[in-house]
């Protein structure tokens, strides 16, 4: 097999401001990565920069090329729609005359990040793929107007179109934007967990108290951290054998913290680690006896895929495509906003009336997870379209 170099165009990655940001498009780099020379290009509009300012920041992570295009916001949708088309294109240009051509696009969330695909696409023939991780396709999003507008609707059309295969993280979403029009051959390849660092632990220690423990972003409208901390405030008036550790920031944080003080429970039953990464991130996990999900609506979380090749169990509410993953041998699902079935479900888990098997659980991640499984499932679409 010749390596070939791969243009990852992404709408979210992680950037100056958030190093959480599109980090599930990051994971997808290093794995492909492992066969191929990946070039990353992402350009945003950087509101803390005047207009007219840029700043071009080229960095190697993992031997993957990264260069990050901010420029300054305006006023003007339209200037700003302007000004992806031309940073998209020079960040191109700049990837090109320093390493060489390209041999196949991949598009990581649409739609601004299909313009350098499509540029190379109809000016020297490179064909290209899209990967969506958005839930905006989803009918409940859909239905609030997450996806919508004539232009954006006909520009999403042709990429789709435009693009030799689409991947997507879960069947529930390929068969979303089906529904929608959206038309093409889907494979769905799921997340990636860095298995090096997202592995059982050796030897759990014993303990009378369990630890739950919930990993997000603080998108509260999305995560439904709140009915997490109503239920585990309930089931404290009744038993003292657990506790919940709470892990990330995010632009709710403040507000779910003081949703959590109103409980009493802080620093008693409730804790907060702030934003965690790397081995700090992998080794709570490892160390918690499951993962408790509540999102009111979702895709696969890298969370419960990292939870999985960890060996820990999942809770979680049963929306988006994560009852493709998760059974009864790795975890347990409720319907969402349903915190009646969820306070039974944590109740079951910590009565031990279902056992789970540690080596079970992680033995599904790494054959569905990990780097070296995801690379290969990219590689056998890209080599369909040299």
């Amino acid at each position: 097999m010749t390596r070939k170099r791969i243009l990852f165009s992404a709408r979210w990655y992680p950037d100056r401001h958030d190093p959480m940001l599109g980090l599930f498009v990051q994971r997808h780099a290093e794995a492909v990565q492992l066969l191929h020379d990946v070039e990353v290009l992402y350009v945003t509009a950087d509101k803390t920069l005047p207009s007219g300012k840029i700043i071009t920041d080229e960095s190697v992570h993992e031997g993957i090329h990264e260069t990050r295009i901010y420029f300054g916001k305006h006023a003007s949708e339209l200037t700003n729609a302007l000004e992806y088309v031309k940073y998209y294109l020079r960040g191109l240009r700049l990837i090109t005359r320093k390493r060489g051509n390209i041999d196949i696009s991949h598009v990581h969330v649409l739609s601004r990040a299909a313009i350098p695909a499509l540029w190379l696409k109809y000016t020297s023939g490179i064909p290209f793929i899209i990967t969506e991780h958005w839930s905006r396709y989803l009918p409940e999003n859909v239905a609030k107007g997450a996806y919508s507008g004539v232009f954006r609707k006909w520009f999403t059309r042709f990429a789709v179109t435009s693009a030799s295969s689409v991947t997507t993280v879960t069947q529930n979403l390929a068969d979303a934007m089906l529904r929608l029009g959206l038309k093409n051959q889907y494979h769905v390849v799921p997340n990636v967990a860095d298995t090096g660092l997202f592995h059982p632990a050796k030897e759990n220690a014993e303990r009378d108290v369990k630890k739950l423990i919930h990993v997000s972003c603080f998108d509260e409208p999305a995560k439904n951290i709140k009915g997490i901390i109503n239920v585990v405030s309930k089931l404290a008036n009744d038993r003292k054998d657990f506790i919940l550790e709470i892990v990330g920031d995010g632009v709710d944080f403040a507000e779910v913290k003081q949703h959590a003080e109103k409980t009493g429970l802080m620093d008693s039953r409730i804790f907060f680690t702030g934003l965690l990464t790397g081995e700090a991130l992998a080794s709570r996990i490892r160390d918690a006896d499951a993962l408790v999900m509540f999102s009111n609506y979702e895709n696969l979380p890298c969370t419960i895929v990292e939870s999985i090749c960890s060996g820990v169990p999942v809770i979680s509410s049963d929306v988006g495509g994560i009852r493709e993953h998760l059974r009864s041998e790795n975890g347990l699902l409720v319907k969402a906003g349903d915190e009646l079935a969820l306070s039974k479900a944590i109740y079951s888990f910590l009565d031990q009336k279902i056992l789970f098997r540690k080596d079970e659980i992680s033995q599904y991640g790494l054959s569905h997870f990990s780097m070296k499984i995801i690379s290969e499932r990219f590689e056998s679409i890209y080599s369909q379209h040299k």
